[in-house]
């Protein structure tokens, strides 16, 4: 069985891999998949919308993978829950968990960026009962998703020690190992905080689709700790810090996912804190100056924000993460 808990609060990939769209368009009726699929789909039973709890399924496995969820919004977006969104989609001995990170620059055209992440989740879990490829779950939700919006979108699949991942834009995938990471996906941006995004092309003339995604297979090991989570994570934490959280023996799923969003957001809500976010774009505005870039990398090591930095301070945002532990054999 797979267990799993979902708490709401406010060596390098062995085979890369990618995929071609398996949705078709059909003129006046959208985005679609072959009749082969839709049959397929028929004859299965849509996952149940219900509320966050925990939840078993029979595997072969005497140790199953445990998986958490936690969520923290945005202090200003928290009345309505945030604007990212995620799923656990467990099915038998196979896990498949999402994250996806609606683009905020919409509520500026009074759209709510966070009904088109929650449509990828939503149809995320549902064709995660169908397919264990995540390219093809990706898929499928991008060809369901109809609201007006763009979302980043990470899925990742679990089966055993077999681990497979499918990613567009700057939320995503990271594997600790006694607290060291060794597997993790790659960022992909249009240009620095401007990430690739899904979107539904009928509505978005320039969108990117999941042809864009980049994955990888991984063979975990026992002990191993998945970490998925939006930007608001991965910007306000290296992984560094995100390492040290995980490896502490003796932590739940669940209390690691808890103990990452409070970690995130303690380091979101620090006006003194030199993020990730922050060291990022310091050294990209002060490329031109090797001197000030030193001092900057000098005083980001002890921990120390410089007044130069003007990006000093964490980044406030939703904070999603979702924790897969390995078990120990």
């Amino acid at each position: 069985m797979v267990v799993v808990v979902q708490a709401q609060r406010g060596a390098r990939g062995q085979k890369s891999w990618s995929g071609r769209r398996s949705s078709e368009y059909r003129p006046g009726k959208g985005w679609g998949v072959p009749q082969s699929r839709r049959r397929a789909a028929e004859k299965k039973k849509k996952t149940p919308t219900t509320t966050p709890t925990t939840t078993t399924s029979p595997a072969p496995s005497s140790a199953p993978p445990e998986c958490a969820a936690c969520v923290i919004p945005h202090p200003m977006k928290a009345a309505k829950g945030g604007e990212d969104s995620h799923f656990i989609g467990p099915r038998g001995s196979r896990l498949t968990v999402g994250v996806a990170d609606g683009v905020s620059g919409w509520a500026a055209d009074g759209v709510d960026p966070a009904l088109y992440a929650r449509e990828l989740s939503k149809h995320g879990k549902d064709a995660s009962w169908l397919w264990g490829d995540p390219f093809e779950v990706m898929d499928y939700a991008h060809s369901r998703s109809e609201s007006l919006g763009s979302s980043t979108f990470t899925v990742a699949t679990i089966e055993g020690l077999s681990l497979r991942y499918s990613n567009v834009g700057d939320s995503g995938v990271k594997v600790f190992r006694r607290g060291s990471v060794v597997e993790e996906s790659e960022v992909q941006e249009h240009y620095f905080n401007c990430p690739k995004q899904l979107a539904n092309p009928k509505k978005v003339k320039e969108c990117d689709t999941p042809d864009v995604a980049e994955g990888s297979d991984f063979r975990l090991q026992s002990g191993d700790v998945v970490v998925l989570a939006t930007d608001g994570v991965f910007d306000n934490m290296f992984p560094k810090d995100i390492g040290r959280i995980v490896s502490k023996k003796g932590r739940t799923a669940e209390e690691l996912a808890q103990r990452i969003a409070a970690k995130a957001s303690e380091n979101a809500n620090n006006p003194k804190y030199l993020s990730p976010f922050a060291k990022e774009a310091w050294a990209l505005e002060s490329k031109d100056a090797p001197v000030a870039s030193g001092l900057n990398n000098f005083f980001s090591a002890i921990g120390v924000a410089k007044e130069e930095n003007p990006y000093a301070g964490g980044k406030l945002d939703d904070i999603t993460v979702v924790v897969v532990k390995i078990p120990l054999l």
